[in-house]
């Protein structure tokens, strides 16, 4: 064999050595577990939220992997006030308070709605707490700019993905409450429901029924905390 034989010989010992070498260090080096899940909401870059009211939350409970699929909330219909809206699933902030994503003037988060997935599935016995904007960035009307107007028996029917199923309620209560009154446990358990802490495990009603509140600002701006001064809170009951 000549010496060029013999270092091309070389050459391609080495080059296999070197390709042997990177696999076993690619599969030394492969992550043992998956990447996490991203969240069921993600808020984008620029965006910022508003906090509704802090439900009285101690942590969540890990959820149950081996449990079937549940068909979401994915519409808002409320006829009276002609409101129509994409219903987005929402936790926590932080602060530990219900997130009610906001955005720039074109963001779509002025057109729908939020729900507390810490609290009850619309429908189920219990409370299911849905939030909404009362204005823009600009002070124009937002998608729960006209709750006020909701009376008892008005109708509000919440759509899920997957079943089809639409589940009605009537509207029982509207009341507005200033921001410390709205931190008190009776609108607490208004808003979200009494029994197990919220965002721990749903909380189940007193009177066996299928509880729906709706809430949003209301009010005069508040400058100095960045926020309407109030809470306008909608109460309904499941009638189908």
């Amino acid at each position: 064999m000549t010496t060029r034989g013999k270092r091309s010989r070389a050459v391609v010992i080495v080059l296999v050595a070197m390709a042997a070498a990177l696999v076993v260090d690619l599969v030394l080096t492969k992550p043992s577990t998956p990447r996490a899940t991203p969240p069921l909401v993600s808020t984008a870059p620029g965006v910022t939220t508003t906090t509704m009211v802090q439900p009285p939350s101690l942590g969540a409970t890990p959820p149950n992997l081996s449990a079937p699929p549940v068909a979401l909330p994915v519409l808002v219909e409320i006829p009276s006030i002609h409101v129509v809206s994409r219903l987005l699933s929402v936790g926590m902030t932080a602060a530990h308070a219900m997130s009610a994503p906001e955005g720039g003037a074109n963001s779509p988060y002025w057109a729908e709605t939020f729900w507390y997935r810490g609290g009850s599935l619309p429908g189920a016995v219990g409370t299911a707490t849905i939030a909404g904007h009362i204005d823009d960035v600009y002070g124009r009307y937002a998608v729960f700019g006209h709750l006020a107007q909701l009376v008892p028996g008005d109708l509000i029917m919440i759509h899920f993905s997957a079943t089809g199923l639409t589940e009605r309620f009537t509207v029982t209560t509207t009341h507005a409450y200033t921001l410390a009154q709205s931190a008190t446990r009776p609108v607490l358990d208004l808003i979200y429901g009494t029994g197990p802490p919220a965002g721990r495990a749903p909380a189940p009603s007193k009177d066996g029924l299928a509880h729906l509140t709706l809430i949003s600002c209301t009010g005069s701006w508040n400058y100095s905390l960045h926020t309407h001064d109030e809470r306008l809170v909608v109460s309904a009951v499941r009638i189908s």
